[in-house]
């Protein structure tokens, strides 16, 4: 395991240095940027303007609290490039733990392995979005559910903790707060005795709900209204849904509807795209479709990473999982907590069915895959063996 964490840490540390030290590649990383320096400059955790709830909170702080409050390129991004190198790194040893935990360590082995040298956990380390972040705080909630679910010794403090991971996933991106009720309720359905599944999925959601009041409160204090998440969703909605969307990022928006403020644009978003879905339905479940084969196709979606390379690595990553990944759903359906992860990575599937789909979203249900991959690969292995051991043998009994 020592060996496969200096292999992670070096696969990661040497794409880093590979980047420029004072590029910022994408737009999210100037947002993040900025809400750093005004949250620096007193002026709150917002991005200016009428977008005061527009990002979630806890990436801008993350990178504020490691790089020791400062400014100043490049060496905060530097800063904040090595210390995604160890989270990741970090991540890959989730990985191997959750594989051992759910299947045997075997597989968890050989999944940290392949993690170990994934290109698309490698990449989001380079740079400054909420992915690498995100991914660790799922694999931590995700750890502390199962351990739930194998019905382990201190239940209590495992249920704070994975109330505490739900939370901190959920103030990374709005995503996981939609998914804990379904994690609660995956809980109250298990073998546990009626008392202890309450006090578990009680416990889970008063420091759930305790870690997410202070942006919750911070919201109604700024836009006067109920905000868990960010005022984002409805503008979200719409790119995937609008009459000019193919599924993806789409920058038509409703005219005047940035003159709308921001405690209301949430809602004239989605309803201005629930009046576009009801007026073309037949569209909306085309895009259903689109996003789909978007949010899963095996190679990248985006103009930009459409060269020969990134499709080739992209196939010889994830193309290959997809065959073994789905064996290793079917192979496992009986295995409630791997009936588990298969609840996350369809509630991932359907949220961006609905909403805007792309591959960037799938990566933090990646390892869950490669998981999966792993027991469908050594289940075709095993059989192999057994066939030739047992064709072996009948010849030599011949």
């Amino acid at each position: 395991m020592i060996f496969l964490f200096a292999a992670s840490f070096m696969a990661r540390l040497i794409f880093v240095l590979t980047l420029s030290p004072q590029g910022v590649y994408f737009d999210d990383e100037f947002e993040y940027l900025r809400m750093k320096s005004n949250f620096l400059a007193g002026n709150g955790l917002g991005l200016g303007g009428s977008l005061q709830a527009y990002r979630p909170p806890l990436y801008p702080l993350f990178i504020t609290f490691i790089t020791g409050f400062r400014t100043g390129f490049p060496s905060e991004i530097i800063i904040v490039r090595l210390a995604q190198v160890l989270i990741s790194t970090f991540t890959v040893v989730l990985i191997y733990l959750i594989g051992k935990k759910v299947f045997s360590e075997r597989i968890g082995l050989w999944a940290a392995i392949f993690s170990t040298l994934y290109p698309f956990f490698i990449f989001y380390t380079g740079f400054l979005l909420t992915e690498t972040l995100f991914i660790f705080f799922v694999a931590l909630a995700v750890w502390e559910t199962i351990k739930i679910l194998d019905n382990e010794t201190a239940l209590p403090e495992k249920a704070v903790r994975a109330g505490l991971w739900y939370a901190l996933a959920g103030l990374c991106r709005p995503t996981m707060e939609l998914f804990f009720p379904f994690a609660c309720a995956f809980i109250l359905f298990g073998k546990e005795k009626f008392r202890t599944k309450i006090l578990i999925v009680l416990l889970s959601c008063a420091v759930f709900i305790l870690a997410l009041s202070p942006w919750i409160i911070r919201n109604y204090v700024v836009l006067k209204k109920f905000v868990p998440g960010t005022t984002m969703g409805g503008q979200v909605f719409w790119e995937g849904n609008n009459p000019y969307s193919s599924g993806g990022p789409c920058r038509y928006f409703p005219p005047g509807i940035w003159q709308v403020p921001e405690k209301d644009r949430d809602a004239a978003f989605y309803k201005e795209t629930a009046r576009v879905i009801r007026k073309n339905p037949a569209r909306f479940l085309w895009l259903l479709g689109n996003k789909f084969i978007r949010f899963w196709n095996i190679v990248p979606n985006a103009a930009d990473f459409s060269s020969p390379l990134y499709r080739v690595v992209s196939v010889l990553s994830f193309g290959v999982l997809i065959p073994f990944f789905i064996l290793g759903i079917f192979l496992n359906l009986e295995n409630r907590k791997a009936l588990f992860l298969v609840v996350l990575i369809a509630f991932f599937t359907i949220f961006h069915m609905v909403f805007l789909a792309s591959i960037r979203y799938r990566v933090p249900i990646e390892p869950y895959v490669i998981l999966f991959a792993a027991s469908g690969w050594f289940w075709i292995l095993d059989n192999m063996r057994r066939w030739k051991r047992e064709t072996i043998s009948n010849y030599s009994s011949i």
